[in-house]
């Protein structure tokens, strides 16, 4: 069976990163190996690897290996927040403490949940 090309030569591409970010979904666990991506994929363990790379170097997934084996996940993917200069947190003197609005509701003002 041939691939298809594209205008530039290139053989087109069959596996999108997409479809390597769908693979930790369907399974069983937090990470998967190289060799789960292409058994999902019908793909080659080498090209499973090279797109898991890919996505890595642009942050959307980790790796690690452990036993001789490199396992992937998903990273976090939240974007860093953003500092507001006008918040009212840098208007404390370093060190203070007691009560305010601030200090009773923290959880609330960094994370939108209540404190516990």
């Amino acid at each position: 069976m041939s691939r298809e090309r594209e205008d530039t030569g290139r053989y087109t591409e069959t596996v999108t990163p997409d479809d390597v970010l769908g693979v930790f979904e369907t399974v069983d666990g937090p990470v998967v190996t190289s060799g789960d991506v292409a058994e999902a994929l019908d793909c080659s363990r080498e090209t499973a690897r090279r797109k898991l790379r890919k996505l890595e170097e642009r942050g959307r997934v980790a790796s690690r290996t452990t036993a001789g084996r490199v396992v992937w996940w998903v990273a976090d993917g939240q974007p860093a927040r953003e500092i507001d200069p006008d918040d009212p947190f840098w208007e404390f003197e370093p060190g203070a403490s007691g009560e305010s609005e601030v200090s009773e509701n923290v959880g609330e003002i960094l994370y939108g949940t209540e404190s516990a």
